[in-house]
């Protein structure tokens, strides 16, 4: 299933920069929607298979903490390096020109608030539902979007919001993952139900309502555990990989071919989704002795983690040679993938080693 997931990286590195091969891909909100799912399935693969005994909880945790944090604070050096670098150089502060514009406006204490959500990175999410009054005040708001001060634009690494939200589930799967399906089954449906109930009946059908609200993103998560149950039940059955192999090719396909298809989003995505959760669990039976793939799996995290910086990189080059633009988002999905390369091997692949000795 790495693959899958890698592609699923590459769409949201292509929503930030700009088409290749003439298509959009699936979207930002598809590609962590279907993230979402796939990380409630190996969640409850690991934590049915791996993490069971006597302290399985805090292994479970750390051992997540290892998979993320390492590579995310790089990213966030990084990110920050670029900044001082091009304010320095060029008068352009990337990342920290709010910071910059605002200062003297700013508080420290909200200065340090926004500081530590970088460095911590549980609780970004929140920032999307943060404005800053004319004062520098940060204050709550159902319609972020809509005010040119945001507190998500205090972010050194954008996207890392989304670790905030796994985060989240992490906490709470161990206590969820391994219950009874029938339990499982009613959470979904809760937590459909209450979606589809503000989203409907309350209007918050819009950003950053639609997938950075964890409280209606749980579902996904827990629908991906409910995949996992099926791939039990597979795993007794003498299925043929092939099935896997075709699902695959037609998952990858709908992922880059997504905006081409002519229905309303709602029920376009309700049908990937939906078409994602019954066909990861032949794909991962099919795959999951593949080294291969499971080594385009491990730069998922890379890409999607690092590759702002390259958005922000080459941004303002093919903006300013509109002529060029169209090369834009294949030089950041080539860069983030390099980059992601160095990452896996330079940083990575150490931490996995004491990673796998001291949790497995």
């Amino acid at each position: 299933m790495g693959i899958l997931r890698t592609i699923l990286a590459l769409a949201v590195v292509v929503y930030h920069s700009n088409k290749i091969f003439g298509l959009r891909m699936c979207g930002g909100q598809v590609a962590v929607e279907a993230f979402y799912i796939i990380s409630g399935f190996y969640m409850a693969l690991i934590l049915n298979e791996k993490y069971i005994g006597p302290g399985h909880y805090r292994k479970f945790i750390l051992s997540r903490f290892f998979r993320i944090f390492p590579v995310y604070w790089i990213v966030l050096i990084l990110a920050l390096m670029l900044s001082l670098t091009g304010y320095a150089a060029f008068d352009h502060p990337y990342y920290i020109a709010r910071y910059i514009s605002n200062y003297d406006c700013l508080s420290g204490f909200t200065i340090f608030y926004f500081i530590l959500e970088n460095i911590i990175v549980f609780g970004q999410d929140v920032l999307y539902f943060l404005r800053l009054d004319e004062l520098c005040q940060p204050i709550l708001t159902y319609n972020v979007l809509s005010f040119k001060h945001a507190g998500y634009q205090y972010l050194l690494v954008p996207q890392a919001w989304t670790i905030s939200i796994e985060c989240m589930f992490y906490l709470i799967a161990p206590f969820l993952v391994t219950r009874k399906l029938k339990w499982q089954l009613v959470l979904v449906l809760l937590g459909l139900i209450t979606k589809f109930y503000f989203a409907n009946i309350h209007y918050l059908c819009f950003d950053p309502w639609t997938y950075r609200f964890f409280p209606f993103e749980f579902a996904f998560f827990i629908a991906g555990s409910i995949a996992y149950r099926f791939y039990k039940y597979l795993q007794q059955k003498p299925v043929a990989n092939i099935y896997g192999y075709a699902l695959l090719i037609v998952s990858v396909c709908g992922i880059f071919v997504y905006d081409e298809i002519k229905l309303p989003d709602e029920p376009k995505n309700s049908i990937y989704y939906l078409f994602i959760l019954g066909s990861i669990p032949f794909i991962f039976l099919a795959f999951k002795d593949n080294k291969m793939d499971r080594y385009i799996g491990e730069l998922s995290f890379s890409v999607y983690i690092s590759h702002h910086l390259m958005v922000s990189i080459f941004r303002g080059y093919f903006f300013s040679n509109p002529q060029y633009l169209y090369l834009y988002g294949y030089t950041v999905v080539f860069s983030s993938l390099i980059l992601a390369f160095l990452l896996q091997i330079l940083v990575i692949r150490k931490i996995e080693i004491y990673r796998q000795k001291r949790f497995s």
